[in-house]
């Protein structure tokens, strides 16, 4: 039942994302998350959504009352099943972006993992997900704010990137 259901799900995400572009273009709200960037060596967890042309890493908006580190713990679990404490996640950026006309506060949380986790994904949300070798995942159409991370990763991580 769940792949018959699974498409109408993508297209009422895809139809919701378009009336939320419309509400950031009126408003331009301000908005608070977090990104996780889960490393295995130089790869990087990477995903899909089923909205956006874009790839971004597992995250989202904070909650009311939620810290940086308890919002991408929750967003792992639910976006790719990934189940880790808050403590185990380490703060080490924090960018400010206007991407889909939002004034967005975005905090990166790292984890680093031994081996590739198996990771579950809905399909409806997350089509996709994959560890990719970072000069790889920075040759692709990012969002704005996971660029920026990547880029401040490969820097901190001293791994030469081949972008210009």
């Amino acid at each position: 039942m769940s792949s018959l259901v699974d498409p109408l799900v993508r297209i009422a995400y895809r139809g919701a994302y378009t009336l939320a572009l419309g509400y950031w273009f009126v408003r331009r709200p301000e908005t608070e998350g977090t990104l996780v960037g889960v490393w295995h060596g130089r790869k990087v967890l990477l995903l899909q959504n089923s909205y956006k042309q874009v790839f971004s890493l597992p995250g989202g908006g904070q909650h009311r009352g939620e810290s940086p580190r308890e919002t991408g713990a929750r967003e792992l679990r639910e976006e790719v099943g990934l189940s880790v404490a808050p403590s185990e996640l380490r703060e080490v950026f924090e960018a400010r972006g206007t991407d889909e006309y939002k004034r967005d506060l975005c905090h990166f949380a790292e984890l680093e993992v031994d081996a590739e986790p198996t990771l579950a994904l809905d399909n409806r949300e997350v089509v996709w997900a994959a560890f990719i070798d970072l000069d790889t995942a920075l040759q692709l159409p990012l969002a704005q704010l996971v660029r920026a991370y990547l880029e401040e990763a490969a820097r901190r991580r001293g791994q030469g990137t081949s972008t210009p």
